[in-house]
């Protein structure tokens, strides 16, 4: 009985996550587009190479850029908004530092209620998080209810 509930418990879960990624995703890019885009000029584009806390090697786009707001002036290392996505697009860091070089002229867009919070693009949805799920959801389908069909099938006969 209990094994029933629980298979139940992890499709919802699925499901959920999912869904939740899509929708704030989906959020994320409807609040981007209504965000006030200014001039900003990149004035470091580099490559950050670290070990994270369990050891393993990251490296992520260090592209930091300047504007100009209300007659003051800012500066912003975070070149992406990004989104909570189950699968992370690893190409994204290189792809940045092909795209924005020092010196470059970008358009950026900014928070206004907090003009020191800018970026100049939205992460992409990885692709590999829009094709996992479904597969996950049809894998564990098959795994687990699919156990259930087979057994019963077989003391049936």
């Amino acid at each position: 009985m209990m094994f029933g509930v629980i298979k139940y418990v992890g499709l919802i879960v699925i499901v959920g996550l999912g869904f939740c990624q899509t929708f704030v995703y989906l959020r994320v890019k409807k609040k981007w587009a209504s965000l006030p885009l200014i001039d900003a000029t990149v004035t470091k584009s580099k490559l950050k190479n670290f070990a994270n806390t369990e050891g393993q090697r990251i490296y992520e786009a260090q592209i930091e850029f300047e504007y100009e707001y209300k007659e003051e002036k800012f500066y912003s290392d975070t070149p992406l908004l990004r989104s909570p996505q189950l699968f992370k697009d690893n190409n994204i860091e290189h792809d940045l530092l092909n795209r924005y070089k020092e010196g470059d002229s970008v358009k950026v867009r900014l928070l206004p209620h907090s003009p020191k919070n800018a970026y100049i693009e939205v992460e992409r949805f990885s692709t590999l998080s829009a094709i996992a799920i479904p597969i996950l959801l049809i894998l564990y389908g098959a795994a687990v209810f699919g156990y259930g069909w087979l057994v019963s099938a077989a003391v049936a006969r």
